[in-house]
């Protein structure tokens, strides 16, 4: 398998790097005719030559491309393993450098073939006289400069797209310091040369061809209706009735269960490849190009990622969306915050949560290819800054993390047909490169660049912020597309969140609710302040109440406190409560929740009905957590990301609610809610401020409200014109006593949702002699006349009447 030869390999990567990393890039047509200058390179296509832009392993006719990114090293070479378990490669190959590409064809490679690198730098120089697990050449685990090359490391490819399993401990250990010399070449996992096999439906290809269409029917940028998930959790539970439980093809299985409820887009907790301990959550990711194995029924070479494609095409048959959560903030490398001590013998002014020497740090690809370039190092170049909570932050404005990036969102998008993506503590990726500290100029940064990208652009895809960090609260501040007045940044916004948590639990919230920019009314209309003042839309605000992030909603109005110490949700802390993965102490304490007493389950239903009816009526994106619907519980835990909490009292208890009326009722309640929205858009989902059916908030007299009026906790907010849809007419009344609306007149009224406890008590499911599996607080379709000019909405409720059915 002779590989080419010098020239053809510096006319290769030369170009390679004038186009992917220079502002002056080569035309296409240059590209190729500088190729077949060179003497030695065969003859390829057009098309297969165009392919060698790409960082990672491309396939090209008869062999592969290798490229690979690092500033700093001095030495790279590429291990290509027959078979992965063994403990030395099958061939050794220097890769050649071209500015800070390094790069080499290899021919005769093709799918199924294992591969790594190994690299030498500044702290650790090639010596001839190395040999594996050596430590010739060796002067520091870490610099001056934060380098830290091991060749003792085997690398992960940043851009492979599927790796042959996750590490293997047993066989050796990542770490740097003590275990410099401790060879991990049989131990790592591989990267794997794959191509995929799955062939897409005829139906995908018209979902792809409407997906270019910004007024798709069903999905524009307005009709969104999220329900976030974990790709595991969703389906593990034995009682969730699929053939796979816990798989992509779990999900794919369920989808008509997603399609019954109403939602349009499905949004799935990190899908990326993650380390053996990248918790339950799956936010401390290796690679952003490969699913995580651990999801998948098979695990095999290409088999995942058909498997994950499949299950995409299984949900957009059914006319939903798939959205992934992704975290390019920081990585799961792992050291330098594995172990802590006890926070109670600690001195209240003490930092010693990072206990870890500077040396030790596990190495399985971007801190071995090039630390100080993928990484953004504190002042000393030893440690790494800190904005994400979990250290290892990435340079995401620096060349190679700001080209991944928009390459793995463009490979999710292009091969794997995913339709959106939300971004974790996405200020990360706003940071000025080279002070983590300070926000830039949105149009300095890759947050810019992603919403004006192309491809992304191309299928519409939708583009969601996680808007805060550690360091920085940015709510209302992420960029519009230079491009399209229609595209820009969705937001989840938190102070949505934090205004319905607290005017449902709280007697002293009211309507104005002192939250600053948003508070009731702002809330119910897309929340304008934040959004409308750069030239987003009502639906760029992701409503929500409650996410994989705090409490669910049952929670939210059972436990006053969060109860995140040893539990069933965290046996960890059971066993071990110094352990890095006990969250007794983690998690939002200013949740906003409320005991509403364990003796007033009809109550608490009731509060959840109310939020549910927040959500679903306001203009913006609502976001549904996955099991809300049907009164789902952590037992209180508002922080269930560790490993420990991957069992099934974190997974969605199928078997708990099927059997349950009560339970029944709520998921019955949800879905009619969805399709109320759904049928009153033109009202409830406006595409524009104040171009949306016009509406007036009126006090409970039938008066126009005035300031004094924002001061209680209830009101009226009318749909009235009539050319725009049937009239709406929507009470909320939050105070502790029964309220008397005056109806609107000039049109006869029927009552559509009406969230009080009665109608779900078995007193009223006798007298009506009505089933107990539906939900009697809506009705859509024989919706009950209003008699009299006025209606009594009881204390904590919210109802919803429609006008012009006599």
């Amino acid at each position: 398998m002779p590989e080419l030869g010098k020239r053809t390999i510096r006319a290769i990567a030369t170009l390679f790097v004038a186009l992917v990393f220079t502002s002056s890039a080569c035309s296409d047509e240059d590209y190729v005719r500088l190729y077949q200058t060179s003497p030695h390179a065969p003859s390829l296509t057009d098309e297969a030559i165009q392919k060698l832009d790409h960082l990672g392993a491309t396939l090209v006719d008869s062999g592969a491309n290798f490229g690979v990114y690092s500033e700093n090293a001095t030495r790279i070479e590429l291990l290509l393993f027959d078979d992965p378990e063994e403990k030395l490669p099958t061939r050794r190959i220097p890769l050649s450098r071209f500015g800070n590409v390094w790069n080499i064809y290899v021919q005769g490679v093709g799918v199924g073939q294992n591969y790594g690198y190994v690299a030498w730098g500044p702290n650790w120089p090639f010596d001839d006289d190395w040999y594996p697990g050596a430590i010739h050449g060796f002067k520091a685990d870490v610099d001056e400069n934060g380098h830290r090359f091991n060749p003792n490391k085997l690398l992960l490819d940043p851009y492979a797209k599927a790796l042959h399993r996750d590490h293997d401990w047993s066989k050796g250990s990542l770490a740097s310091g003590p275990a410099r010399a401790e060879l991990t070449w049989s131990a790592s996992a591989k990267s794997v040369i794959v191509k995929s096999e799955y062939i897409w439906s005829d139906s995908e290809t018209t979902w792809r061809d409407n997906r270019k269409q910004s007024d798709f029917s069903g999905h524009g940028w307005n009709d969104l209706i999220i329900y976030e998930t974990h790709a595991k959790g969703f389906t593990a539970s034995a009682a969730s009735a699929v053939d796979h439980p816990g798989t992509y093809r779990g999900i794919g299985e369920k989808a008509d269960y997603l399609a019954d409820l109403g939602i349009t887009a499905l949004e799935l907790l990190p899908v990326h490849e993650k380390p053996l301990d990248g918790t339950y959550w799956g936010y401390l990711n290796i690679s952003f190009f490969s699913p995580e194995l651990s999801y998948a029924a098979r695990r095999e070479r290409n088999e995942v990622i058909d498997e994950f494609k499949w299950m995409v095409d299984q949900l957009h048959q059914r006319g939903i969306e798939v959205i992934i959560d992704v975290v390019y903030n920081h990585t799961g490398e792992g050291g330098l915050w594995r172990e802590k001590i006890d926070d109670v013998t600690l001195d209240a002014s003490a930092d010693l949560l990072n206990f870890d020497p500077k040396e030790v740090a596990s190495i399985y690809s971007y801190r071995g290819l090039d630390n100080a370039a993928y990484y953004a190092l504190s002042a000393d170049n030893q440690t790494y800054w800190n904005n994400t909570g979990v250290g290892n932050e990435t340079r995401a404005n620096h060349t190679p993390m700001r080209r991944l990036i928009l390459d793995s969102l463009r490979y999710w998008v292009e091969e794997m047909h995913v339709d959106g993506f939300r971004f974790d503590l996405a200020p990360v990726l706003g940071a000025k490169d080279g002070d983590p500290n300070t926000w830039d100029d949105p149009k300095n940064t890759v947050l810019q660049d992603i919403i004006d990208d192309p491809v992304l652009s191309k299928y519409n895809s939708r583009i969601i912020s996680e808007p805060w960090s550690l360091q920085h609260f940015k709510l209302g501040e992420f960029p519009a597309s230079s491009a399209s007045d229609t595209v820009g940044w969705y937001e989840w916004n938190g102070h949505f969140r934090d205004v319905w948590r607290s005017f449902i639990n709280s007697d002293e919230f009211k309507l104005n609710g002192n939250e600053g920019a948003v508070d009731v009314g702002g809330s119910l209309t897309g929340s304008a302040a934040l959004f409308q003042d750069d030239g987003r839309k009502p639906y760029h605000s992701i409503n929500f109440i409650t996410a994989h992030d705090g409490f669910t909603l049952y929670d939210l109005f059972t436990y006053a406190e969060k109860r995140n110490g040893c539990s069933p949700l965290n046996p960890v802390c059971c066993d071990s409560p110094n352990s890095p993965f006990c969250t007794r102490n983690d998690g939002e304490s200013n949740n906003r929740s409320r005991d509403w007493g364990a003796d007033n389950e009809h109550l608490k239903r009731q509060m959840i009905r109310n939020a549910f009816a927040g959500l679903l009526l306001a203009h913006g994106t609502p976001m549904i957590l996955g099991g809300d619907e049907w009164i789902r519980t952590q037992l209180g835990n508002n922080n269930a990301y560790s490993t420990g909490a991957d069992n099934p009292f974190n997974w969605h208890d199928w078997g708990s609610w099927q059997p349950n009326a009560e339970r029944k009722r709520m998921h019955d309640f949800v879905r009619k809610l969805i399709k109320l929205r759904k049928n009153h858009s033109y009202a409830l989902a406006p595409a524009e401020y104040a171009k949306g059916a016009p509406f007036s908030w009126k006090t409970a007299s039938n008066t126009d409200i005035s300031d004094a009026d924002w001061s209680k906790k209830h009101l009226m907010l009318h749909y009235y014109d009539k050319t725009a849809g049937p009239e709406l007419l929507i009470l909320f009344n939050m105070e502790n006593d029964s309220v008397d609306f005056t109806l609107p007149t000039g049109t006869p009224w029927r009552r559509l949702v009406d969230t009080q406890s009665y109608f779900d008590t078995d007193a009223y499911f006798t007298k009506e002699s009505a089933s107990t599996d539906l939900s009697a607080n809506i009705s859509l379709d024989n919706a009950e006349a209003v008699s009299g000019t006025t209606y009594s909405a009881i204390s904590r409720s919210i109802v919803v009447l429609e006008g012009g059915v006599p």
